[in-house]
């Protein structure tokens, strides 16, 4: 094997690694869920994928808004480095959580995203979905309201919301006392301190693959050379 070919090898195993990194879907046009559903009744962790979206200006605030009829009795949110979060309840229920960048810098481009989360509860019960309308702010004082929801499944609205999946209890009785969902509430926190299990997962996994693909290329040059 030429010495040209061997390059060549080597860049295309590490354009795989990369792409293997790089999580799905991160360039989307809208604030959106992360996908991961939360238990009907129960606490979960919700993810929330906000991509920078104007080229004149970066994002600065993200509000959230929980609706009618979702009373969630706690909210905590996940530390996102250089912003701060304030969870705003009302009539005893948790009504807004606003993020907002601490400094201009700490803003995010259009060629950027960040992913927001919190872990709350209790969800509705007999749903399957919720929408979470959503405010982007922009450091040149625009905003943009996420908080249309589709009428059906084949058509998108403009500007929709994001939709968080419920899922049904697995199970256990979800009127159970307060230590069993605050119990399940930390668990889901502590689950989600790292992003994702399966991303971090699939890290490992491109590692792996990268250094596999090394010693094989190291292999076939020793040979070549030998020849």
């Amino acid at each position: 094997m030429t010495n040209n070919a061997i390059r060549r090898l080597t860049a295309v195993t590490a354009a795989a690694g990369l792409a293997v990194l790089v999580p799905a879907g991160a360039a989307a046009a809208h604030v959106r869920s992360d996908g991961a559903p939360v238990a009907q009744g129960g606490y979960g962790v919700v993810g929330l994928i906000v991509p920078g979206e104007s080229e004149l200006a970066d994002t600065v605030g993200l509000t959230v808004t929980i609706p009618a009829g979702v009373d969630l009795k706690s909210a905590r949110t996940l530390p996102v480095p250089g912003w701060t979060a304030n969870v705003e309840r009302q009539d005893g229920r948790v009504a807004r959580i606003v993020w907002t960048a601490s400094t201009p810098e700490s803003g995010f481009s259009n060629a950027e995203y960040q992913k927001f989360s919190f872990s709350a509860g209790p969800w509705p019960e007999g749903k399957e979905t919720v929408a979470l309308p959503s405010e982007q702010k922009y450091s040149d004082g625009s905003v943009v309201a996420w908080n249309e929801v589709a009428v059906d499944r084949e058509s998108e609205p403009e500007h929709p919301a994001p939709v968080v999946a419920l899922s049904a209890a697995d199970g256990h009785d979800a009127h159970g006392g307060s230590t069993e969902h605050e119990h399940d509430h930390d668990e889901q926190v502590a689950a989600s301190a790292d992003g994702s299990g399966w991303q971090s997962a699939v890290s490992v996994l491109s590692l792996v693959l990268s250094l596999a693909a090394a010693g094989g290329v190291a292999l076939l040059l020793r040979r070549d050379r030998g020849a």
